[in-house]
């Protein structure tokens, strides 16, 4: 080919850099891909009556005894950690400040 003549490279390019600069955001949200994949909807379970030897709280699929094998199994109550019972019950600055972030902990 001749020049000036068939094919123009010039323009292609600037064809393709407008179609690239379309298809990429200027911005990019971070956020972006953590909304990306959110359900419409939930599933709940429906709830049964609670157990009547534990008080746990039971699913309608869940058959009797599956929780506690009807009062013959008693689980013992675990004593409180003493630090854990300190930082949520006290004032200072360490109860305070796990109270205030007491997600980011169980995280």
């Amino acid at each position: 080919m001749f020049r000036d003549e068939g094919y123009d490279n010039d323009t292609l390019e600037d064809e393709e850099e407008v179609i690239m600069s379309s298809a990429i955001p200027s911005e990019v949200d971070p956020l972006d891909f953590v909304y990306t994949n959110i359900p419409d909807t939930t599933h709940i379970l429906k709830l049964d009556a609670n157990c009547k030897h534990c008080k746990a709280k039971k699913n309608v699929s869940e058959t009797d005894g599956f929780c506690c094998r009807n009062g013959q199994i008693e689980l013992k109550q675990p004593e409180p950690i003493p630090e854990l019972m300190r930082l949520w019950s006290s004032m200072d600055a360490d109860s305070r400040h796990f109270r205030e972030n007491i997600r980011f902990f169980n995280g």
